[in-house]
């Protein structure tokens, strides 16, 4: 008769040490891709002729607007996580299976860190470089060509694309729409974003793993 295999106290302890050293690479991975996007960002902004910080300044108002253009996204991707429809299901799978176990006992600090990251990253390198290098052929052009690229380097799913792809869009708008352009919009927009999503991912993830353990 098989036995099943019993932990101990010391085992179970190991495993979770090894569980959370596992996750804070994966926060500091994150960190340094978002980091090698910066320095893409400044590489190809050398070639091209375009300094990704150009529109880049302080601005207290410009901030408040960013933080405020984050609750829109927000409240889509709640909708999007909430709705009943199989494609939007599926993203959500995906992200509860792929970021859930990975960022589940990071810090707030940790969290709110690699969102800076990602959304200075991301921001420099297609609205500051991308964005303003096309911006000579037009701005729709340039609003088109950035974000089917951003939604292309998103790809997940189709749907995930096309999301992707129109978040993309609004970000690009709320750097084009405010007069003087200002870079810290999008960037402030996205880092709430990506860190709010984070939260919001921890918590159905501990909901889902506490239904799964009730149920067993």
């Amino acid at each position: 008769m098989n036995k099943l295999p019993m932990f101990n106290s010391d085992d179970e302890e190991e495993l979770e040490e090894t569980f959370v050293q596992e996750q804070q690479f994966f926060i500091l991975g994150g960190s340094l891709f978002s980091i090698g996007f910066i320095l893409i960002a400044f590489a190809l902004g050398w070639l091209l002729g375009v300094s990704p910080i150009q529109y880049l300044n302080w601005s207290w108002s410009d901030l408040i607007i960013g933080v405020l253009g984050a609750l829109p996204l927000f409240l889509f991707f709640l909708f999007a996580c909430r709705v009943q429809i199989k494609a939007f299901q599926q993203i959500k799978q995906f992200l509860l299976a792929e970021l859930g176990p990975r960022i589940e006992k990071g810090s707030i600090l940790e969290l709110f860190i690699l969102s800076i990251f990602i959304g200075l990253g991301e921001e420099m390198l297609f609205r500051g470089v991308l964005q303003a290098w096309a911006t000579q052929y037009g701005v729709v052009v340039a609003i088109i060509f950035t974000n089917v690229l951003f939604g292309i380097v998103h790809s997940v799913t189709r749907l995930y694309v096309i999301i992707a792809t129109l978040m993309g869009v609004y970000l690009s708008l709320l750097l084009v729409t405010f007069s003087p352009q200002n870079l810290l919009i999008p960037i402030v927009t996205h880092t709430i974003y990506d860190f709010l999503c984070f939260l919001y991912i921890i918590r159905i993830y501990r909901q889902q793993v506490t239904t799964d353990q009730s149920g067993a």
